[in-house]
């Protein structure tokens, strides 16, 4: 899953079609289920941008299947003018954020923390044991 290719589909198509691909593909891994909710994405974003934070999800997805157990999991893009906030949750079980070191690779996270990083952006992670968890991503634009 983290090899998928979708530059194509992003430069061809834009974001959110990449972004449906992926999670209808991630669809019915291990049980689980995505949904792709947006908001605001009527215009295009620069190509470059598209394809890092479809980077960022697909890691965050990849994530989802490799540790939470879940069923379900979400993904919502809602564009605000200024800046973009994406946020992806699941049902899955959970972990203690605060036992993540941010030094040592883990699930991905520093990858994705450099890349919003990159970004001017923040990154927020809330989880709790058998709660699930959500991370918040908002980029300016």
């Amino acid at each position: 899953m983290a090899h998928l290719k979708n530059s194509g589909v992003i430069a061809k198509n834009g974001l959110l079609p990449a972004v449906e691909k992926l999670a209808k593909n991630a669809s019915g891994i291990n049980g689980l289920e995505f949904e792709v909710q947006s908001f605001g994405l009527d215009q295009r974003l620069d190509n470059s941008l598209e394809i890092s934070i479809f980077r960022i999800i697909q890691e965050l997805v990849t994530n989802i299947i490799k540790h939470a157990k879940a069923t379900q999991g979400t993904i919502h893009i809602t564009n605000h003018s200024d800046n973009l906030n994406i946020m992806v949750e699941d049902n899955g079980v959970g972990f203690n954020p605060k036992q993540l070191s941010k030094t040592k690779p883990g699930m991905g996270i520093t990858s994705i923390d450099k890349r919003v990083e990159s970004l001017d952006g923040k990154f927020t992670i809330e989880s709790e044991i058998s709660k699930g968890t959500t991370v918040i991503i908002d980029l300016p634009l």
